[in-house]
């Protein structure tokens, strides 16, 4: 039975049939058997994760889905294509994985090739494959082998513009072997949610692996401890694990601060320059910094915010400052001098974390 899931949000008006092309066991759908994972790949392994990942982009973009193919099994294409006319979906997606001969010792072929019903690459369809094909192109080096017509029934028996996509060849060893790598399945997933988006022109606001505003967990609080120890405040909250306003507002100044798209999106780019800034940043410690304020762990950044930034100060973890000197001059926020590399100290800890808040303010206003 098919399956229409709704958004999370508000909807936006249309109706994606994703199609996970076949079920786990249709028999010939996989790959040779392959030596280095000693087992076949099955085609809907990679069908399978591909719409998964697929739906939750679209999801989150306010689309609704319709799955024609929600369980394992090899749903008749009659069902698949009579689901989609029935819940008047806007444009039918169909993922699959291609074969030549069923052998690595054949003539090998490769890459990415997008299916239209027969006269349609100039109709809505085309201009759906098209976009997607735009997509496809960008991410891992494959062959783009074109847009090409065919009567397929997903094609033909559809009522509104349907494209079928071949994302690479079972039997090519390298692209065989992408099947099962979940960075590729989310790239795929990320590459078709974009196609399908620029298509209905709604903007792009992130895939799976972006975080952005109001999501929670984690990675959130990892993301957020990366942004502190380069200098990018979130007014007073610190590091909680929470996407808020305030860490939206430090994602997209690093973004400006290095030159890429301020979308406030942590997404790919912004986390490997977040990574480069990181290594810099511990490549550095030959210039040493002139101040540094050593504190026990994250939840500690509430207390010494307005110091770090009246001092233009670096933030330094303990754990950090015990492997190596972080500053000329150090003040310790809590938890004394003891085991802190250096030797020009401030330390303005106290009994409990209320008495080092209120040493932290005196010294400001000394």
């Amino acid at each position: 039975m098919a399956r229409l899931i709704n958004p999370p949000g508000k909807w936006n008006g249309r109706t994606v049939a994703l199609d996970d092309g076949h079920g786990m066991e249709t028999p010939g759908k996989r790959t040779p058997y392959i030596q280095e994972i000693g087992r076949q790949i099955k085609e809907n392994e990679f069908n399978r994760k591909v719409v998964q990942y697929l739906s939750n982009i679209l999801l989150d973009h306010g689309f609704r889905v319709l799955l024609v193919a929600p369980t394992d099994e090899d749903t008749p294409l009659s069902y698949r294509t009579r689901a989609a006319n029935q819940n008047n979906a806007d444009i039918y997606v169909s993922v699959h994985y291609n074969a030549f001969d069923g052998s690595f010792g054949g003539a090998d072929p490769n890459g990415i090739e997008l299916y239209v019903y027969p006269g349609y690459l100039n109709r809505p369809a085309g201009r759906l494959a098209s976009s997607l094909a735009k997509y496809l192109r960008q991410g891992t080096d494959q062959n783009f082998r074109g847009i090409k017509e065919a009567n397929f029934h997903v094609l033909r028996e559809t009522d509104m513009p349907a494209v079928l996509t071949e994302n690479g060849y079972m039997d090519n060893k390298r692209e065989a072997l992408l099947m099962i790598d979940e960075r590729f399945q989310k790239e795929v997933a990320e590459e078709h949610a974009r196609g399908i988006l620029e298509y209905f022109g709604v903007p792009f606001k992130g895939g799976i692996d972006y975080l952005s505003l109001g999501d929670t967990g984690a990675e959130v609080k990892e993301m957020q401890e990366n942004l502190l120890k380069l200098g990018y405040t979130m007014n007073g909250y610190g590091a909680d694990g929470s996407f808020g306003p305030a860490t939206e507002a430090a994602v997209k100044a690093f973004q400006n601060d290095n030159n890429l798209e301020v979308d406030g999106f942590y997404g790919p780019k912004t986390k490997a320059a977040v990574q480069i800034a990181l290594d810099n940043l511990n490549k550095g410690e030959e210039e040493m910094e002139k101040l540094a304020v050593v504190i026990n762990s994250f939840a500690d950044f509430p207390a010494v915010e307005a110091l770090v930034i009246r001092k233009n100060a670096l933030i330094a973890l303990r754990a950090v400052a015990e492997k190596r000197q972080v500053a000329e001059q150090i003040i310790v926020a809590g938890g004394g001098t003891d085991g802190l590399k250096g030797s020009n100290f401030i330390d303005l800890t106290g009994k409990t974390r209320y008495e080092t808040s209120q040493n932290i303010k005196n010294y400001l206003a000394k």
